[in-house]
């Protein structure tokens, strides 16, 4: 078993394992980042200032913070609806058609799909 991180963004669940969330932070007070890359919303203020993308579509109400290897950054999501245990087991393989793939898997959780986010591939994006 495992423990999710499960947030909704651009109406769509999503989760990611526990151990590459940091925090959840108001997305209030994001700044511009000017010359940024498509998926890079802009910067969050603070010690060090950090990174937020948008990869999942749409806007969004909250920043998850995201540690995977020496790379933290934030994911802009609308809700963090809570922690899920999750068996492996359980996880089914990634859908097809990905352009520039971070979703590592499929879960149905609660009869809810769930995707599977891949923190490694979302910070790639950076």
């Amino acid at each position: 078993m495992m423990t999710m991180v499960c947030f909704r963004s651009a109406g769509a669940g999503y989760c990611l394992p526990v151990e590459a969330t940091r925090a959840v932070r108001p997305a209030d007070g994001i700044r511009s980042l000017p010359g940024a890359a498509s998926d890079i919303v802009g910067i969050l203020p603070g010690q060090p200032p950090l990174t937020v993308i948008s990869a999942l579509g749409g806007g969004g109400s909250h920043v998850l913070v995201v540690e995977t290897g020496e790379t933290t950054f934030g994911l802009l999501v609308d809700a963090v609806t809570g922690l899920r245990r999750i068996s492996a087991a359980d996880i089914r393989p990634a859908p097809t058609g990905q352009g520039r793939a971070f979703i590592s898997g499929t879960v149905d959780s609660d009869g809810e799909l769930m995707l599977v986010a891949d923190p490694v591939a979302l910070a790639a994006r950076l």
